[in-house]
Formats: structure tokens, sequence, C-alpha cells
């Protein structure tokens, strides 16, 4: 009994699919895969055709310094000194400005985008984009505010239709008359419209199609040392996308540089609003000059007083430049004070020499510029970031105006104690005429003015030059450019997943095959069931001519099959004198008698004289096989009607090959199975033959084969392939532990090789255990000694249809 401990070890080795063998379980499934393939593939296919491609479109904006993008050294100097404007780039903030719909509008507006010509085929829409063939001109329009869509058919006499507003027909340029207004259809190449086809045309209003626009665009910082912004949009048509990302550059670049501008645009507001004034004061004053001259008969004034009188004009000077300055804390006072608008931009110090004042200022504007940004932006003005910057704003305003107070306050101070000065020189120079006194007041007056007016219109002249110079701190490192292939679909990733989908479909059905499947069809079903040893498998066959087909001289692949049966059998009755073997199964239609022939066969070409013993009472069936029906047998044998040595019959074709008919059908089989000429039987059939095979009724039906197994010094137990059902088994193994049958060993029959049916899942077999290996593949033609009628390869489809057969 080693050797079934060595078959038991080798079995629960063998209780999984090695990788070789799954692999081979699926592929024998070939034309099924390839068939879900090819269906899969040309789904994605079709999908792919009538989808819409989308492109990337992408560019880089280099964002600069502030302090780098204004112009030339003496307009950045004029800037630096008339507008305290010192800004540090934001990325963050030049990313929602860039983002904004606000922006994007500048785009739509200068590109067109609001209008779309789309052409509906039969299957698919395409977007036309500086290529159509007709455009959509507005006369009037009833509702600017309000989107439409306008539908036109064109016919094979250049003539159009308007969709849905009446049957009449169109040419190119004609007036009509819709329900959002009057407009017309320029037709540029009527040979390029295709009746079939019908042509869309899409308005909206700006400001819409760019908040569609806006939140499509993805902006994002290379790196944290990087000031690269990388812009992307995605688009029908790659082109477009270019362009989209080109304008808003532009649109981009120019609101930067209008921005900036604003700063100096005001300070020049201002200073024009002075020089108005100042050149009608100083009008006045130098008309009074003249008419003091006239008046008093003076010509030139004499000098006097000496060093006093020297002394005396140098503090009036001063006094003069105090006084200059205190007029323009003045006038700086009443514009933070008094201005239209709390939120204008400050203007310059104006000369007022305080680092304070000049930190303050700057503070308020760049406030100003933030508040700003951010209203252009995704922010309103109830925000709670926009409420913060217009508090900061109010409480530097505050800080100005008593800044202001206070440099006034010292201002005052400065020209009192100039004017005491003045004063004391004045009594020391008394002696200079009153007139003359006179005219250097009106003269000082004078001076006073045509300084004022001069700074003034130097400072203007900057501005101006200030504004010419600027530039925009950003640049586009290179044109917007396209992906050369569409983004969406993807393509390969689509056809990546119709693989896939037809590779698992395939392998869920074969699964879900197997997993509803009852019936015994692989070796796994077995052995994980059962430890019993396995001494072969036997082929499929359909044999027209005989059912043994065993042969002296036949290398057929069932002979084969049968001679390792043979060399695995003769380890369990190695030692035994004319053994007996006992062949049954479960259940009828397992094979039982197709292989007690064959096996008996083998045995006999091995020159051991064989008897094969019918002992199936209820239906024999190799009487009938071999025309021995009319021969007495062992129902006759029993009853006196035949003597033993009258029983055993030599089969013509196979020397030392002999039957022992079952006889006429008893009523009572299982009764006479236990009469003693049984026993007797047996005592002859070993004294006279060196091998004899028992054909038993099944285990699983009638008690036959229980009965007659004390006879037996081995048993073969079928399992059938596709037909014994796995349940069986179990019992089956309940069998071999309770040792209910001597040396049991299992023998698997009808085994379909390389088929979709496979026993093995692959074309070949494997070794047995005791004997030797034998790997046959069973497409392959071997005529040795039988014939088997040849078929028609079947087609695809008839495979296919067998995939879902049982048998």
């Amino acid at each position: 009994m080693s050797n079934s401990s060595d078959y038991s070890t080798k079995n629960k080795n063998e209780t999984k699919l090695s990788p070789k063998e799954l692999i081979f379980k699926y592929i024998i499934y070939l034309p099924l895969f390839i068939l879900s393939i090819g269906i899969c593939v040309s789904i994605a296919y079709i999908y792919l055709r009538y989808q819409i491609p989308y492109y990337n479109s992408y560019i880089s904006l280099l964002i600069k310094d502030d302090k780098n993008s204004r112009g030339g050294s003496g307009g950045a100097e004029a800037l630096d000194e008339i507008v305290i404007y010192k800004t540090k780039t934001n990325m963050a903030n030049e990313i929602e400005i860039l983002r904004s719909a606000t922006l994007m509008t500048r785009v739509v507006k200068a590109l067109n985008l609001n209008t779309q010509y789309i052409v509906e085929g039969n299957l698919k829409r395409t977007e036309f984009y500086k290529n159509s063939f007709f455009t959509y001109e507005s006369v009037s329009q009833k509702d600017p505010n309000t989107a439409f869509g306008i539908a036109i058919k064109f016919n094979d006499k250049k003539k159009f239709q308007v969709l849905g507003l009446s049957n009449q027909w169109y040419v190119s340029g004609e007036l009509i008359h819709g329900q959002q207004g009057d407009f017309k259809i320029n037709v540029s190449n009527p040979a390029a419209a295709i009746s079939d086809y019908k042509y869309n045309v899409y308005w909206q209003p700006p400001f819409q199609t760019a908040s569609s626009i806006a939140p499509g665009l993805n902006i994002r910082q290379l790196n944290g040392q990087a000031s690269i912004l990388r812009m992307t949009v995605t688009t029908e048509i790659a082109e477009k996308g270019q362009d989209i990302l080109n304008e808003l550059i532009n649109a981009y670049n120019a609101a930067t540089i209008e921005n900036k501008n604003r700063v100096v645009e005001n300070t020049v507001k201002f200073i024009d609003g002075r020089l108005i004034l100042l050149t009608n004061e100083l009008g006045k004053v130098e008309q009074g000059v003249q008419d003091y001259r006239q008046k008093n008969e003076i010509i030139d004034i004499t000098r006097q007083g000496g060093s006093e009188y020297e002394d005396y004009k140098i503090k009036v000077e001063k006094l003069n430049e105090q006084e200059i300055k205190l007029q323009l804390i003045d006038w700086l006072d009443k514009y933070v004070t008094k201005s239209t608008s709390k939120y204008e931009l400050v203007p310059s110090t104006l000369g007022i020499d305080d680092q304070t004042l000049a930190g303050l200022i700057s503070n308020f504007n760049t406030l100003i510029l933030d508040r700003e940004t951010l209203l252009k932006g995704s922010a309103k003005e109830f925000n709670p970031v926009v409420s913060l910057k217009e508090s900061q704003i109010e409480r530097l305003r505050i800080n100005i105006i008593e800044n202001l107070s206070n440099i006034r306050k010292a201002q005052y101070s400065m020209i009192n104690n100039l004017k005491n000065e003045i004063n004391i020189l004045k009594e020391k120079v008394n002696e200079i005429p009153y007139k003359e006194k006179e005219l250097n007041e009106i003269s000082r007056q004078q001076g006073i003015k045509e300084k004022l007016y001069l700074f003034l219109l130097q400072k203007r002249e900057e501005s101006a030059i200030t504004m010419a110079s600027s530039t925009s701190n950003s640049s586009s490192v290179d044109p917007a450019v396209s992906s050369w292939l569409p983004i969406s679909p993807d393509t390969s990733g689509v056809y990546r997943m119709a693989l896939i989908i037809g590779i698992l479909i395939p392998i869920v059905l074969i699964y879900l095959r197997d997993l509803l499947n009852d019936k015994v069809t692989n070796r796994l079903d077995i052995v994980k069931v059962t430890d019993m040893p396995i001494i072969g498998e036997i082929s499929h066959h359909k044999m027209l001519d005989r059912e043994v087909v065993v042969g002296e001289k036949d290398r057929s692949m069932i002979a084969e099959q049968f001679r390792v049966a043979r060399t695995n059998l003769q380890y369990f009755i190695a030692k035994v004198q004319s053994p007996v073997v006992l062949v049954t199964s479960s259940m009828a239609g397992e094979g039982k008698t197709f292989t007690s022939m064959n096996l008996g066969a083998v045995w006999a070409i091995a020159n051991k004289k064989t008897v094969i013993i019918e002992l199936d009472l209820r239906k024999p069936k190799i009487s009938k096989t071999l025309g021995l029906s009319d021969r007495k047998g062992i129902s006759n044998y029993i009853i006196g009607d035949a003597t033993m040595e009258e029983l055993a019959v030599p089969v013509g074709r196979i020397n030392n090959l002999y039957i022992v008919p079952a006889g006429p059908i008893p009523p009572n089989p299982s009764e006479l199975l236990m009469d003693e000429k049984i026993d007797a039987l047996f005592v002859y059939l070993r004294e006279k033959f060196e091998f004899i095979i028992i054909d038993s009724a099944p285990v699983g039906l009638v008690s036959d084969a229980k009965v007659l197994s004390r006879f037996a010094d081995t048993t073969i137990y079928l399992v059938r392939q596709r037909y014994t059902p796995k349940k069986q088994l179990e019992y089956i193994n309940e069998l071999y532990i309770r040792k209910s049958f001597p040396n049991i060993n299992l023998l698997v029959n009808d085994v379909k090789m390389g088929g979709v049916n496979s026993y093995y899942g692959y074309g070949y077999g494997y070794g047995y255990g005791y004997g030797y290996g034998y790997g046959f593949n069973y497409n392959m033609s071997y005529n040795y000694g039988y014939s088997e009628k040849s078929k028609k390869p079947k087609t695809l489809i008839g495979r296919l249809l067998g995939f879902f057969k049982k048998d």
C-alpha cells in the first residue's frame, strides 16, 4: 500500500493548477478571445470615430518685477518722485486676474468667440473656426443680453432656409427678420454647403462666453522660485486654443499698462488743474507789476542796504520757498479730504520733503490698487478681504490728514520765524523808498507764482514721458502651441480598455461556465476531493467499426493510454497470482463495458490469457457488442443449464482474450451473484486464466459491485469527463476512505484533450506515477490499425457554439 501513499502525496501537490496549466486552460478558447477582442476593438473604433476630439493648447508667461517694466531711467525717476507706487508682484493675484471673466471678455470680443458656427452631420458635429463659408451679420438686435441660435439648411441652388422661422428660401446678404432681430447671412462659398447637413449659428453675450471659457483655463506656477506661469486651455480646435492664449496675454499686458498709468494719469490731471489756476493768478500778478511800475514811474531798483539788504533778500527767498510748500500742503490736504471718491489714488508729495508722508501715501496707493485687483477677480464689495482693504485705506487716509496737519504746524512755525527775522532786517533797510518796497513785494509774489508754475510744468512733462515709456511687466516665453494629438478622447486608452474588456469577457464567461458546471471537467475537480490514485485517462473517441480499440500492432493514442493504465495497474497486483480486477462506476454510461473490453485486450496482447466476466446481469452489453447474445452465460450456469467449462468464449480478433457472457437477464440478479456457484466459477477461472476482469453494474444504483468485490484483488472506478457529477466524487472518496473495495483506484474516461472541454485545459497529458508519461496532441492523426471517420473542421461559429455545449 506504499504505492497508494505515493499517489496521495502527488495528488496533494497537484490540487492547484500550475501557471502553465492555467494559461493553457484559457488558450484553448483562443477563437472566443479573438472574436471578443475584435468586437470590443470595433466598438472602440466606432466610438472614437464619432467622438469630438479636444486639444490642449499651452503657453508660458514670464511675470517680471514691476520696477523692471518701466521705461528709461528718466521716466523711472520721474514716476518715483511723482507717484509713490512701488509694488511687489503677487503671483496669486496675477493668476486670478488672468482667470477673470472681465479679462477674458476682451479676448472674446477681439476674436469674436461669442459667435459659433456648427455643422451637424449624420452622426457627428463639427465647429467652424475661421473657415466658415458663411457668416452671421447682426443688423438690429432686440435684447443684446439674451443668447440665441439659428439653424440653417442649404439646397443645391445656393439658397438657404432658416429652420423654425419660415419656409422661405433666402440668398446671401438678404435681410432676414428673426425673433431676435434683423440679420443677414453672407455666404462666401456656396459650393461648400452640403444639403443633408444642418448648420447652426450660436450667439451669446461676450461676458457669458467669457464666463464659460475662463473656468476651463488652467494656470499654475512652474515652481516657487520661478516667476513663470504655465497656462493651458482645452478646445475642440487647436488653432482656437492658441489664439485664445495669445490674445489673453495681449489683453493682460494692455490691462497691466492701463492699471499702472492710472496713477500717472491722475497726477497729470491734478497738475493740469493747478496749472490753469496758476496761469490766471500769474497773469494778474504780472499785470499788477506793470501797473505799479507805470503808476509810480519805476524803471530800475537801486541797490541799498549793503549786506543787510542781501540778508534781507536771502530771508525773503527762504520765506517764499516755505510758503510754496505750505500752499502745496494745503492743496494736498484739500485733495485727500475733499476727493470726489474716497478710493482715488493720491498724487505725489510734490516736493514735500517728509519720509513719513511719503511712506503713508505709498501704502495708501498700494492698498487702492490691491482693492481694485480683488474686485476685478472673483471677489465682491462685501467680501471680507475687500472690507479689510477698505478699513486699512480709511485708516491711512486719516493718518495722512493728521501728518499733513503736523507738517503744516511746523511750516507755520518756520514761516513765522522767517517773518520775524525779515521784520528785523526791514527796520535796518527802512531807508529804502516805500515805493521800492512795494514793488519788491509785488515782484516777490510774482516769483512765487512763476516758480510754482515752472515746477508743475516740469512735473507734467516728466509724467507724460513716464506714460509713453511704460511697458507691461509680463511677456510670453514662446507663442502658444497645441498638442499634436487630441487629449480627449484618449485613443490609446480607449483601445487599451477595449482590449482589456475583450480579454475579460471570455475569462468571465469561462469562469461562470466552470462555476455553474456540476460535472467533472478537469483533473483539479478530482484531486481536490479525493486522494484516490489515478491510474490513467482515456481520451474521447467515436469508433465506427469496433468497441475494442486496442490491437497487437496498434499505436494509436487511446491504445497507448490503455497501456499506461495497464502499467500503473501492475503495481497493485504485482504479487497476485491470476489477479481479478473489478471494473465499476457510480452510474450507467460512464464506460465500464468499453474499459473492460479494452483493458482485457491490452493484457491479452501482452501474452496474458485474459477473461472478461460480464457480471452486469441487469444490462449486459459485451455480449451484444460481440454478437454473443445467443450464447449461454452465467445465468445459464447458475440454474444448471451450462457448465463452467462452456462459458469462456474466445474473441476472434485478439489472441488470449476470452469473454464469459451474462446470458439471459434473470429476474433476481443480486441473489444469483450470491450463489455458491459464482465462488466455484472464480476458482475455476483463476486456474485457467492469468488475468480476470469483472464488468459489473454501477455502485451507485445497485449492490452487485459490492457483492462481487469479495473476489477482486483490485478495483478500477470509472469517472467520465463532463458526465460524472462532481458530487459523486465525495461518495467515491468515502468508498476509498472506508476501503469498501480492495485497492480501489480511478480511471478517467472520455477525456477531451485540446478542445474547449479539455480535461487538462491544454493539449497534452502528464505522466502517471508508476509508469511513464505520454504527451499526445489529439488533433494529430494516428492511423495504426483502426479507422476513424474524418470530420470537417468546425468553423469559428461552430466552435464558439460548442463552447456552450456540455458534451
